[in-house]
């Protein structure tokens, strides 16, 4: 069950948006779960604030009468038309005998399209029969989803649309056409948008080796397959193969309809790349790739205007061709050797250097997650929280949820992890974070400041800090834009290594933690905040300013670090 908060009989079980993320110029609609244990109708005074960091927006009163049992109650918000906005929502719940109100918070955001904070998720689940759609993809947008890929859901990778509404896919899973096209509406009604997948160069045996010319060799002859299951097709121009995917990727985006396609590779064969013998034409898959991306996006939107496209990099390869495409985000699968909490950062900073304009997006599956009980549990929820936080922090987006409260423990999406619902909520809260400060952490001027200036412009008293994400200590990973400088403090101090993909003890909790930074500009307020404190709302820290060395330092105490815990420093400095 959700937090559980009450006055005067009258408890307040959840509050969200009632949409993944609003355009400029839509109303939005807070939703209450209330539940009154009485007889009778109880009056309430609700308070609600909105929130711009910690500048506030407005306030408004409402007054209403809690009738008995579970209620649902909607509140009309009028947002900003400011676009690539994050804002924070507090609502305090009064009862009629005046007595001291409950708070709970929430988050929304205001954006022109999904491109400027994709928050990445997944459906996988499209049986025959299932009609819950609408409360799977409502349950989704609580956690601000604003793109869901829709994975497997195609008959074949040669022909993505079925031959009928009810059929089997390649590997044997009884799915519907008709519950695709109803969790793709439900997603629409939700703000977020759908995008099919599709592989570039998968075809089913059945296709494939009857399509010889088609494949893609190596050097000994020998067609290149993912354990024979989906053999490896020729994208280059002037093969066959390529015209007949794009075909069917246009076909997709216009009949189911989707909003759009993530293209996925198998991360091979990436040297020694042949056509059929005896010619043996050589080919470079980094080189067809951006080709192939730009040709699909072009094709795709001439079927449904405004289709976009995201490529799988799989273990960042090959990036430094396709990071610059027509794609509309860069997307990274995470595999090894890229294993160590800074190799995260190193992928998203990479990223971003190849691609300034676009969002970066990782997926990082929490292998520890699947199966896991008891103990093991807690140590792979430690896990999928350390590297959430990671990732955010350095300025990245995460797919990692999806349908029934699941996170991606796996590569096939289907086998993934329903999270325990003490531990969902610990997720919400997470994403309600990083949208409330989207604006300090997913901005694309945001510089993130070199390790060794990190590692010397930061100092807490009695915890070691590290700029390079090491073990046994705290991760200081600071980052700066016009107006704003944050750090977000990452505990690793209990952690027995650096593998963000392992399992991890929950760190020590610190307590009012002195810290000293450099800063540049005139200092004009400092907040701390951390999705594990008072609901993410900021607080407000005093703080002095000392000359020493030539230089400035601000001193602060942070209230609390557990898992993740941000000072974001306001100034003057345009200069940044």
């Amino acid at each position: 069950m959700d937090n559980l908060v009450s006055r005067g009989g009258v408890s307040l079980k959840d509050i969200w948006a009632d949409r993944a993320v609003y355009q400029p110029g839509e109303v939005a609609n807070l939703l209450l779960l209330l539940e009154n244990l009485g007889e009778g109708a109880v009056p309430v005074q609700l308070h609600v604030s909105l929130y711009w960091l910690a500048e506030q927006i407005w306030m408004r009163d409402w007054h209403i009468e809690v009738q008995p049992g579970d209620q649902q109650v909607a509140l009309p918000l009028e947002l900003p038309v400011e676009s690539f906005r994050g804002y924070g929502v507090d609502l305090t719940l009064y009862h009629a005998s005046g007595s001291p109100g409950v708070r709970k918070s929430t988050a929304l955001d205001v954006l022109e399209n999904w491109t400027q904070a994709p928050r990445y998720g997944f459906l996988s689940d499209f049986a025959p029969g299932d009609h819950n759609a609408e409360a799977v993809c409502a349950r989704l947008a609580r956690y601000h989803v604003n793109l869901v890929q829709f994975y497997d859901w195609m008959w074949r990778h040669y022909v993505l649309m079925p031959p009928e509404n009810d059929f089997d896919d390649a590997l044997g899973r009884r799915l519907s056409l008709c519950s695709v096209r109803e969790k793709v509406d439900a997603c629409h009604r939700q703000g977020m948008a759908a995008l099919g997948y599709a592989a570039v160069y998968g075809a089913e045996p059945e296709y494939a080796l009857e399509h010889p010319a088609e494949m893609l060799y190596n050097a000994a002859g020998e067609p290149y397959s993912l354990e024979k299951l989906f053999y490896i097709m020729n994208i280059h121009e002037d093969n066959p193969w390529r015209a007949q995917i794009l075909v069917e990727m246009a076909r997709a985006v216009r009949e189911v309809p989707f909003d759009g396609l993530h293209l996925d590779q198998y991360g091979f064969p990436k040297k020694e790349v042949f056509g059929p013998p005896p010619e043996r034409v050589a080919y470079d898959l980094a080189r067809d790739f951006p080709v192939f991306i730009d040709e699909a996006r072009r094709v795709i939107r001439q079927a449904q205007p405004g289709s976009r496209v995201i490529f799988n990099a799989v273990e960042n390869w090959p990036i430094e061709s396709v990071a610059p495409t027509s794609q509309d985000a860069t997307y990274i699968e995470v595999w090894p050797p890229y294993t160590s909490y800074s190799d995260l950062q190193k992928l998203i900073l990479e990223a971003q250097r190849l691609a300034p304009h676009k969002q970066v997006i990782l997926a990082a599956y929490l292998s520890p997650l699947k199966g896991a009980q008891g103990e093991d549990l807690l140590l792979a929820e430690a896990a999928t929280r350390l590297a959430s936080a990671a990732i955010w922090a350095c300025g990245g987006f995460h797919l990692l949820m999806g349908e029934q409260d699941a996170a991606l423990c796996d590569p096939y999406y289907p086998a993934y992890a329903v999270l325990r619902p003490g531990f969902a909520r610990v997720m919400r809260n997470y994403y309600d974070f990083v949208v409330r400060y989207e604006n300090v952490l997913s901005d694309l001027r945001l510089t993130t400041l070199a390790t060794d200036e990190t590692q010397r412009s930061i100092h807490i008293d009695g915890v070691e800090v590290s700029a390079f994400g090491e073990a046994g200590k705290v991760w200081a990973i600071r980052r700066q834009m016009p107006q704003f400088s944050t750090v977000s403090l990452i505990n690793l101090s209990t952690a027995p290594d650096i593998a963000w993909n392992a399992p991890k003890p929950p760190p020590r909790l610190f307590q009012n933690l002195p810290v000293a930074m450099r800063v540049d500009g005139e200092v004009t307020g400092v907040y701390g905040a951390s999705p594990e404190s008072d609901e993410g709302r900021p607080c407000q820290l005093a703080y002095r300013l000392v000359r020493r060395d030539g230089a400035t330092w601000l001193h602060t105490t942070l209230p609390a670090l557990e898992y993740w815990s941000m000072l974001i420093i306001k100034t003057t400095n345009q200069s940044v």
